[in-house]
């Protein structure tokens, strides 16, 4: 599903502005922590190493072309509440690096921000100007891969009955899950500033989610309840 939205959008409004600002730092941001994340993750799982290492790459590319969609509009990122709004995501990841968890590692990076972004991506694109929209399409396609990454070593390891990996998804889910919805209702004003619809962002994450869960074996409906627990949560 993507937004279409119902009037022009005046990309040189001061209100326009004023929210992308926002919302460019949080993509920067975020782009530049799925970096050093999966640099972690390739220290942490060495047989992967140079895959993931790749995948950060990507990532910091991202964040390098997400930094020129702003300049193109003339806005400056603002890092400073998206460094706020990500720390607690980024502190949950590094205690489970710190602990070894790396299936809840994984879950934090490789599913929950990974589908986040896909969600946010896919109906910024509708709405996004001309420059930012070939940027947009490319980096959707490439989130896609770092989801799948997850996805296959997540299941692989359900698959083979390890049941403490189905409890860190579960756990991790539990506590990360919230700080996300956290995350999109602060921005929720701002999204809708620049054409986005933060009730159907909410929709597409939540549905791209289930749907990892289930990729990694996952019953459907412990999946809905892993989602309605942290929207209760979130409340």
């Amino acid at each position: 599903m993507t937004t279409t939205p119902t009037a022009p959008i005046d990309i040189t409004s001061p209100a326009y502005l004023d929210a992308y600002s926002r919302i460019n730092g949080m993509v920067v941001v975020g782009e530049g922590l799925a970096d050093r994340h999966f640099r972690l993750l390739g220290r942490a799982i060495p047989e992967d190493g140079p895959e993931l290492d790749r995948l950060a790459a990507m990532e910091g590319r991202h964040a390098t072309a997400f930094v020129g969609c702003g300049r193109n509009l003339g806005v400056k990122p603002d890092v400073a509440l998206a460094r706020q709004l990500f720390a607690p995501l980024h502190a949950l990841f590094l205690e489970y690096d710190r602990q070894g968890d790396l299936p809840a590692c994984l879950v934090i990076q490789g599913l929950i921000v990974e589908c986040f972004a896909v969600a946010a991506y896919r109906h910024y694109l509708p709405v996004a100007d001309a420059y930012a929209a070939p940027i947009t399409a490319a980096v959707i396609n490439d989130e896609g891969e770092h989801l799948g990454y997850a996805e296959q070593w997540l299941q692989a390891r359900i698959v083979a009955g390890d049941q403490a990996v189905v409890a860190s998804v579960a756990e991790a889910s539990r506590r990360a899950l919230p700080i996300t919805l956290g995350i999109l209702h602060h921005l929720a004003g701002d999204l809708t500033a620049i054409g986005m619809d933060p009730i159907e962002v909410l929709a597409s994450f939540s549905e791209l989610y289930q749907q990892a869960l289930e990729a990694i074996g996952f019953e459907a409906a412990a999946a809905r309840r892993i989602l309605a627990g942290a929207a209760a949560r979130a409340l």
